[in-house]
């Protein structure tokens, strides 16, 4: 069984150094492995038996989807039930989840993330929509409508979270809880210690970084 480990397009384009951060997480406990950089929706090829770990959920579910014969690990889950890891002491701080749309599907991711925050000594206060019932960012629209329209959407969804925090495990939703007003903190900033910042958080600029990390990619 060969391993593989994918990041993700928006991880990528966000922070790739914490990207790598999280591949020597998990080669230390499965050895060294390939890193696959292709977008998942451009379908890349795979071999029979490969074992995948990605910190997206997009990514994870799409692969559980696309290749019955190969093995998809979100490993947010694993880190949620580590014993080595060591996880950074928040104090109790006050934050809400934004789940991405991908998660909404999976009780295992949502619950995955809540107790990583758990573990992190974060408290956690629910928006009136979230996990199986969270509401999108706004996000996927891009492309669909004006981005008037989606900047209108990002403001609602991030208006409708308690806490001035929120936690976020998809980097876009960096971008949409910026430009909605409130202080994104990503999963993955939260456990290796690092600020949440996006200077570029833009709907038009962020997707166009996107789309070209895709597009170098192929």
């Amino acid at each position: 069984m060969s391993n593989l480990y994918v990041p993700g397009c928006a991880l990528m384009s966000y922070k790739p150094d914490l990207a790598y951060k999280l591949k020597e997480v998990i080669e230390n406990k499965y050895g060294k492995m390939d890193t696959l950089l292709t977008c998942c929706f451009r379908k890349p090829e795979l071999d029979s038996g490969t074992r995948i770990f990605t910190p997206c959920a997009t990514c994870a579910s799409r692969y559980e989807k696309l290749y019955p014969d190969c093995t998809s690990i979100f490993f947010l889950k694993e880190m949620a039930e580590s014993d080595d890891f060591i996880f950074p002491d928040y104090n109790g701080i006050e934050m809400s989840i934004q789940d991405p749309c991908s998660a909404r599907t999976e009780p295992e991711y949502l619950s995955s993330v809540r107790k990583l925050l758990e573990r992190m000594n974060i408290k956690i206060v629910e928006a009136q929509r979230s996990g199986s019932k969270s509401k999108c960012c706004g996000q996927t629209f891009y492309g669909k409508t004006d981005n008037d329209k989606i900047r209108s959407l990002m403001v609602s969804r991030a208006n409708e979270m308690p806490c001035e925090n929120v936690v976020v495990y998809c980097a876009s939703c960096i971008m949409s809880m910026t430009v909605g007003g409130r202080k994104p903190r990503y999963i993955l900033d939260l456990l290796f210690g690092e600020e949440t910042q996006m200077p570029d958080a833009d709907i038009k600029v962020w997707n166009e970084k996107l789309r070209m990390f895709r597009v170098s990619q192929i």
